[in-house]
Parts: C-alpha cells; structure tokens; sequence
C-alpha cells in the first residue's frame, strides 16, 4: 500500500455570531466527519463560541469537542479589525496589543472546547506581521491564511500556509459544482506530488445564508448598534448543500494517496529546525549569502536569512579565536524592526573584527537581527553586512583574511520566490475595511521580517 504523504485539512471559518440558523450547520457538518472518520478544523471566532454557549447549545460544542478546534480572532470584523488597531504600531507595541485584544478570544475557546486552539486563522484580509509571532507566544502553533503560500512555510518563527481550495458554497448543491470541485481537488494532488499539504476552506455560515454576515453589517468601516441577520437561503437549497458535503468528504476520505489530518497534527508533519549546523555546511550558508538576500539552503534543510546571519557570525567569531567549530548552534532570531538606507563603504578588517564581536555579544540576548549596525564609525545595514560577513569567512576560511571589507549599499528585502508587498496591498481589498484602507507599516514591518521566512519540510 501506497504511504500517504499528501495531509488534507479541512478549515471551517467559523464566524457567523449574528444569524441564529448558523449555529445548526456546525452540528451538521461534524456529523458529517464523524461519519466517515476524520476531523475538521473549525476556525471559531470568540465570540461565535460565547454566543454557543450563552444559547444554550451544549450539543454543538460538545460535537465540536470531538473535532479540532482553531480560533478565528475575537470579534472577526468588529471595527477596528486586527489589521486597523496595528495600522501604525511599531513591532513590540503591536505584538502586546494584539495579545491583549486576541487572548481574551483565545481563553473562551480553552475554557469552552477544552483545549487550546490548535492554529490562528487570519479574519479576512486583515494582516499584520505582528500576528502569526504574537500568536506563537501565546501558545498557538499555527498562523493559516493571509499572505502565504498553499505550502506550510516558517515566518517569525511560526508555521504558516493558506489555503489550496477555496468551497465556493454559494454554488454548491449541484452536480455540476460538485465534479467541478473534485477536478480542483484531483488538480491539486497532481500539483503537490509526492508529498505535501492541501488546505480547503468551507465557511460554515454561507451553506446557510445569501450573504456574508459580516458584509450585511460591518462592510466598509461600519459599527451599527444594531446588528442584521444574514438573508437565508431555502431548506431544500440548504438540504442539498450538505449533502454534496457530505459526498465530497466521502470522496476525500476514501482518496488512496492522501490522508485527512487536522491542524494540531500538522507541526508534528513537518521537520524541525535543527539545532546546530556543521561548519562544512555553514560554508555553503555563506556561498549563497554572498550572491544574494533570501533564504538558503544545506544538506536538506532550509536557514532563514537571520539564522544564516547567527550562524556565520558565530563561525567568523571562532575564527577570529583561533578556532574552527565542528558544530554551530542555531538561533532562530526575527528580522531587524525599521530599514536604514546606507551607501557602500569599505573599512579595515580590525574594526569589521571589532563589530562582530561587539554584535556577537549583543546577539546573545537579543531577539531581533539590529536594524542597523556601526562599523568604523559609519552605519550600515544587516542585508550589506551579511554579504560582507558571508565573503569575508568564506576568505578566512582559505586562510586569506583581507586587509578591507567592502560593505555594499543597504536597504534590501529578502526574496521569497514572489513579491510580498503586493500580496500584502491585496488584503486591502477586503469589503470589511474603510474605503482605501492601507498602512505603510503594516506593508514595512511586513517585508522586514521577510529575514524569517523559509520553506517548512513535511516529513
């Protein structure tokens, strides 16, 4: 028998805390899974779990018990969303305001459903880099949705992907949209290969209703004290709605190449960071780091620039201590906080020597790659004295320690494979925001912790 390494997850967003006939939906659908054997990941938002409880349905949040439990924000699309109350904070206010507006959330559905939420999934287009970090701290593994790829990818430190299937409930129900949803699912196993992950997101309330519920109320940056149920769709609409669920996860289920698995299986799916590199391997770190920002990759593993930057710091220092390491420890450090744009200079391998170990020290308790770093008495950037750092070792190495260092111009972005800032301006179109919403620091922040972003390995 073929071994299933293609992990389907099955995300359902569960928001909907207006319309009563919503809450239904949730029991159906764990019915469903129940039937055939696997779980759902329901992405509840707070205060969809509070209502649950305060009508009394008991039969819904003990059926949800059994699946897998993720958590969706506090209030979704209340104003101001994640994305408006981070709009102009700095990195570190806008990790403490986002635990203090999200844990509260975060604690109902512990209190509620037993467990803590196997995954943060993002509320529409509202991103802001602080949250799949200020997530992590608060003990939640998982950051789904937003500007990442339908691939599990590291960024802050967290493990993050978006979806590969969007259910396009509002027509389903049909023949027709059912074998057109499995041709996108048989697409999306023949795009993944051998092995990898596929994420489909079903929003529970649309099986229900003819409208998103947050649209009826909140689009465009409206608060009303009053709020609208969602306009239903007709009992046999419904009716059949669930039931071509219900066949689509027969059809997934019984899938021989792929097994359905949920979020809180996902972090052990995926291979760990090691903690420590070799100092053969480390070299090849600095070949590519030379040539270009972004991340790297050595003997089967991937590094993020900020680990790169730990790591042959770490080895130049033990050079310069008439050392060479067998081993090298890896430190998983976030991008630096705010850009500095500097022009190319060239210093004198003392005072380069100098700065290393004064950043080295620095970086034994620091949480951040510094955002701009003095050598010789001018200032740089981390991206030019990484390249710096990177082809001086390489030299050392050769036992050709230079009498200059060439420092490049700084101000560069780490590349990922696509352009970031342009995802990040899409979630801008989200119906819920004010008209022409953006922010430039969300943008900014964004592309700085780019410094943290790799390729996640399934196993």
């Amino acid at each position: 028998m073929q071994e299933k390494n293609i992990y389907i997850i099955f995300q359902l967003d569960t928001e909907d805390f207006v319309t009563p006939e919503t809450d239904n939906v949730l029991l159906d659908l764990a019915r469903i899974f129940e039937k055939h054997g696997v779980k759902g990941s329901f992405a509840i938002v707070g205060e969809k779990a509070r209502v649950l409880r305060r009508r009394g349905r008991a039969d819904i949040i003990e059926a949800l018990k059994r699946q897998d439990v993720a958590y969706q924000s506090n209030f979704h699309s209340v104003h101001p969303t994640i994305a408006e109350y981070l709009k102009d904070s700095d990195w570190q206010a806008g990790v403490e305001e986002f635990i203090k507006r999200e844990g509260e959330g975060a604690r109902d559905l512990k209190r509620i459903f037993g467990a803590k939420p196997s995954a943060f999934i993002q509320p529409g287009g509202s991103w802001a880099p602080q949250a799949p970090y200020a997530a992590r701290k608060m003990g939640i593994k998982i950051y789904a949705d937003g500007i990442f790829p339908p691939q599990p990818v590291w960024f802050c430190n967290t493990l993050a992907i978006s979806y590969s299937i969007l259910y396009r409930e509002s027509e389903s129900g049909t023949s027709k949209h059912l074998e057109e949803l499995k041709k996108r699912f048989a697409e999306a196993v023949e795009r993944v290969g051998e092995k990898g992950v596929i994420v489909i997101v079903l929003h529970p309330c649309m099986l229900q209703t003819r409208e998103f519920w947050d649209a009826v109320n909140f689009a465009r940056g409206k608060n009303p004290e009053k709020l609208a149920p969602a306009p239903l769709v007709s009992r046999e609409t419904y009716s059949k709605r669930i039931a071509e669920f219900d066949e689509f996860i027969g059809y997934v289920a019984s899938h021989p190449h792929v097994k359905v698995v949920t979020y809180r299986e996902l972090p052990e799916l995926v291979e760990p960071t090691p903690d420590a590199i070799s100092s053969e391997n480390a070299l090849k770190l600095a070949e590519q780091a030379q040539e270009k920002l972004s991340y790297y990759a050595a003997a089967g593993h991937y590094y993020t620039a900020a680990e790169t930057f730990s790591i042959l710091l770490d080895f130049f220092i033990s050079l310069l201590e008439g050392e060479k390491p067998e081993q090298i420890r890896v430190k998983s450090l976030l991008g630096p906080t705010c850009r500095i744009h500097a022009q190319p200079f060239n210093v004198k391998i003392g005072a380069f020597a100098e700065t290393c170990r004064r950043l080295h020290a620095n970086l034994s308790h620091a949480e951040h790659i510094p955002s701009e770093i003095r050598v010789g008495g001018r200032v740089t950037g981390p991206d030019a004295f990484l390249k710096a750092l990177a082809h001086t070792l390489l030299q050392a190495t050769r036992g050709e320690l230079p009498s200059q260092v060439a420092l490049d111009a700084a101000g560069e972005t780490p590349y990922v494979g696509f352009d970031v800032a342009e995802k990040v301006k899409k979630q801008w179109g989200w119906i819920i925001f004010p008209e022409n919403f953006s922010s430039e620091k969300i943008l900014e922040l964004t592309l700085l912790q780019l410094w943290t972003w790799k390729p996640a390995k399934i196993k």
